[in-house]
């Protein structure tokens, strides 16, 4: 298993990587475009385009990665595959008529007319076109392709940020021209997708696979919901309180935060099909367990090396208008390991179905968040906004941990994982109080200390660094 794991996770991460890192380039330029209020009118309407996909997908991507991977009968996947994607295909369709009324509010009373109602009918046909690329390039992830995976999201990055750049360079369309140009390369690489995975795909649509889907996602729907308002929740309180212009900052921070899914996309592609796979199998346990250690162990590393060198990444990627936002990178960075944790080592919700649990817990950390949000940023501005996304995630990670446990148990070293996670949280929150200089002999100082603290943290989650050792752990 771990062999399979991480060849599937290094294709996954690098490919991420490889996209992420390709839509990088564009930063200095975009940043030097638009200003702090277009990127809070970008975040805000990327929230928003993710609200609608939420909604009318009705997490069904989640039921064919679930039954999909389980079914061994050729003809019942097929009917699995193509049935959840004709249901993405019509129900974004039908939602088309609401959309002009929908961008005639959103402009003039939400985003202040900042942005006009021509670009919000982009975001929505934005919408649909994510839709088609979600379930077609997860189709291939669930047929374990990998590779094809792979080359079909740096793909889509790269078309979609060329588009996007010549839009917003040459044709000055602003932020319109950012989502234009992504919903064009998703268009095409859902296609691509199609025909990569048309083994998996007939003209066959059926009403029962499809209650069958919808009974196992439909639960998820308002936990999965109010888990991305918890996250977006902290826009909307800048927005109402402080304006966009704190928004694009809070986003600039929340970007470089954003560069640990590099690794989290990559392993997620890899790991949950391979876990719905193997949680039969009598060492799937032990086998969860060495998987979480070397995971923490990445994502804690990640943690530390984005926080002390973040302010140094936002001054060479943006303008200093965007580079005070280095101090919230801590915070965001710790509140997606720990979203990451609720979402991929809850093995017990998944195995068992009980996806009224994490309905609860979403929506209870959504509550906790709300009143967090609108009781720090009045006082706080951007900080209090990130400690609240912060305070939330670790209320939802606790509990659903410890469900999970009850429901399918792993045995987990909890006392080397507070530890190795208290050091590195402790050590990334020392830039919010230090205040360290962006110079080269600062660079080196905080090289030294990242490689410094990797093998302490390795030695507390029981992660062997050497390489002989590394080699004999995955043969087993």
């Amino acid at each position: 298993m771990y062999r399979r794991l991480l060849k599937d996770a290094t294709l996954y991460s690098a490919s991420t990587v490889l996209a992420r890192g390709f839509s990088f380039l564009t930063v200095p330029i975009f940043t030097r475009i638009l200003s702090p209020a277009d990127y809070g009118a970008l975040d805000l309407l990327t929230y928003m385009a993710m609200m609608i996909f939420l909604i009318l997908g009705a997490a069904i991507e989640q039921a064919v990665g679930r039954f999909y991977v389980d079914n061994r009968d050729e003809a019942g996947r097929r009917e699995i595959a193509s049935t959840a994607l004709f249901y993405n295909v019509i129900v974004f369709a039908l939602f088309i008529p609401l959309a002009p009324w929908l961008a005639q509010r959103l402009s003039a009373g939400w985003l202040d007319g900042h942005v006009g109602p021509g670009t919000v009918l982009i975001v929505v046909g934005f919408t649909w076109a994510q839709a088609g690329f979600n379930a077609t390039n997860n189709q291939l992830r669930y047929m374990f392709m990998a590779r094809e995976y792979a080359l079909c999201n740096v793909g889509n990055v790269i078309l979609s940020t060329l588009l996007a750049f010549g839009f917003l360079v040459w044709l000055r369309l602003g932020v319109a021209g950012v989502f234009l140009g992504q919903m064009l390369g998703q268009a095409v690489f859902a296609g691509v997708s199609i025909y990569l995975a048309r083994g998996s795909y007939g003209f066959t649509f059926k009403w029962p696979v499809l209650r069958r889907l919808l009974k196992y996602s439909l639960p998820l729907v308002p936990g999965t919901i109010a888990f991305f308002a918890m996250q977006y929740v902290d826009r909307y309180a800048l927005n109402e309180l402080k304006g966009l212009s704190d928004v694009g900052v809070y986003g600039m921070g929340a970007r470089i935060a954003l560069l640990v899914n590099l690794f989290l996309m990559g392993f997620q592609g890899a790991w949950l099909p391979l876990m719905l796979e193997k949680f039969r199998e009598p060492g799937a346990p032990i086998q969860f367990r060495n998987v979480f250690n070397a995971y923490l162990l990445v994502t804690l590393t990640l943690l530390v090396s984005l926080s002390l060198l973040g302010q140094e990444m936002l001054l060479l990627l943006t303008t200093p208008e965007f580079a005070q936002g280095y101090t919230l990178v801590p915070l965001l960075v710790f509140s997606a390991i720990l979203g990451s944790v609720a979402a991929y080592f809850t093995y017990g919700i998944q195995i068992a179905e009980k996806s009224h649990y994490r309905l609860t817990l979403n929506v209870a950390a959504l509550l906790i968040s709300v009143v967090l949000n609108f009781t720090l940023v009045p006082i706080w501005g951007v900080m209090g906004a990130a400690i609240a996304n912060v305070s939330a995630s670790l209320i939802l990670v606790i509990p659903s941990l410890i469900i999970s446990q009850r429901l399918y148990h792993v045995p987990y070293q909890w006392a080397g994982i507070i530890g190795a996670t208290v050091l590195a949280f402790t050590v990334s929150c020392s830039v919010i109080f230090a205040h360290y200089q962006a110079t080269g002999l600062g660079v080196a100082v905080k090289l030294f200390a990242i490689m410094l603290l990797i093998p302490v943290m390795a030695r507390l989650l029981g992660v062997p660094l050497d390489r002989n050792a590394l080699r004999v752990a995955l043969s087993r």
